[in-house]
């Protein structure tokens, strides 16, 4: 049970070529995976890409798929930067080495943890910080010299909550090379096929289009994945 507690600091630090059009298919701790891409003319970056997003994902888990606007995926470079929408699903790595099954039970007491991390200010606070410099160091392994700064990480709310899905969005205003914006997040945490999944979605800006947008293709792509990937009989 130790090892479902890690994995809420996971939660919290917080896609083959241009032929992907909607579908992503995955294996984590010998589990096949199909994670299609969400509505709304969203494509999946194809593998020859999805280091572009390696700056991104936490030393402790593992990119999947990333998803981003049909529109943008031409002209994605690394490290891959200003996309506005985008989307990333990762697993960890340490679950994923014990090919151990998440029963429901053990899920429901991931998502109390992560539950009590996010009402923890001086949490919260330690993992802007540890983001910024894990993220800092790797654009600087990718070539990028102009570093992120997370100031801090405000939660918005609970998106929906069900047996199998956990959904919080949050806010963020990020610095990069001088240039400040303000980051929505909707992190999502999915029992899919016994396996935990970590889901995230992003927009920029603070508006409150963008965070209903968040909300409205977070809980659509949540369905979206389920109904793809029934439960293993």
């Amino acid at each position: 049970m130790k090892l479902f507690l890690r994995l809420t600091l996971i939660f919290l630090l917080a896609a083959p070529a241009l032929h992907a059009a909607s579908d992503c298919l995955a294996t984590t701790g010998g589990v096949s995976l199909t994670l299609p891409a969400p509505a709304g003319g969203i494509v999946e970056v194809g593998a020859d890409k999805r280091d572009y997003f390696a700056y991104m994902v936490p030393d402790t888990t593992r990119l999947l798929c990333a998803f981003v606007p049909s529109g943008i995926l031409p002209g994605l470079t690394s490290p891959a930067r200003g996309l506005g929408r985008y989307m990333l699903v990762e697993v960890s790595r340490r679950a994923e080495a014990a090919t151990q099954e998440i029963s429901a039970s053990d899920f429901a007491e991931v998502i109390a943890s992560v539950k009590q991390q996010i009402g923890d200010g001086t949490t919260l606070a330690k993992t802007a910080q540890s983001s910024s410099e894990e993220a800092t160091r790797k654009l600087r392994e990718m070539g990028d010299s102009k570093g992120i700064s997370i100031q801090q990480i405000t939660p918005l709310g609970v998106i929906f909550q069900s047996p199998d899905a956990y959904a919080v969005a949050m806010a963020s205003p990020v610095t990069s090379g001088g240039v400040a914006s303000q980051v929505l997040n909707a992190s999502v945490l999915l029992r899919v096929r016994g396996r935990l999944l970590f889901v995230y979605l992003y927009a920029d800006g603070g508006d409150e289009a963008s965070l209903n947008w968040l909300k409205t293709v977070a809980g659509e792509w949540t369905r979206q994945i389920l109904s793809y990937n029934p439960p293993l009989q």
